[in-house]
């Protein structure tokens, strides 16, 4: 059998888009967490609007303590991403563990605090992540 007859005797798997559930258990697998959250907002942005609910219906999964900063940062980034398309938040997304006791800024350093404090948007504000007014702007952007 020559290249081209395996190719087309084996079929192509189907891509799923990456949920938020997937993306949280993900990172609690080991995987880098802004690669993971990237990989998720570049299939948000790729899936029809009226698709991208699917993608934030399952709840996420319970997490040990050292990753429920990234499930509220992922919390925050559905209610942002929903909020942009004008979309429903998923009722998950409220649960209080999603809201962190400390202060987490993304950018170190107190020169850039007060840009921060300033400028990120409410749902990430209200889950006491900081990070400006473009915080998945650089994470999985997609070039029209």
């Amino acid at each position: 059998m020559n290249r081209d007859e395996i190719e087309h005797e084996l079929p192509m798997p189907e891509y799923h888009p990456q949920t938020a559930a997937d993306t949280l258990r993900l990172i609690a697998g080991g995987a880098d967490p802004w690669l993971a959250l990237g990989q998720f907002v570049d299939d948000w942005r790729r899936t029809e609007t009226a698709q991208r609910p699917r993608l934030v219906g399952e709840p996420l999964p319970g997490v040990p303590a050292q990753h429920l900063r990234w499930a509220a940062l992922l919390a925050a980034s559905v209610e942002w991403l929903c909020a942009q398309d004008e979309l429903p938040f998923p009722s998950w997304t409220s649960r209080p563990e999603y809201r962190l006791a400390e202060p987490w800024f993304l950018y170190p350093g107190w020169r850039l605090r007060a840009w921060q404090l300033a400028e990120t948007p409410v749902p990430f504000r209200m889950r006491n992540i900081f990070g400006g007014d473009r915080i998945l702007a650089r994470v999985g952007r997609v070039d029209s």
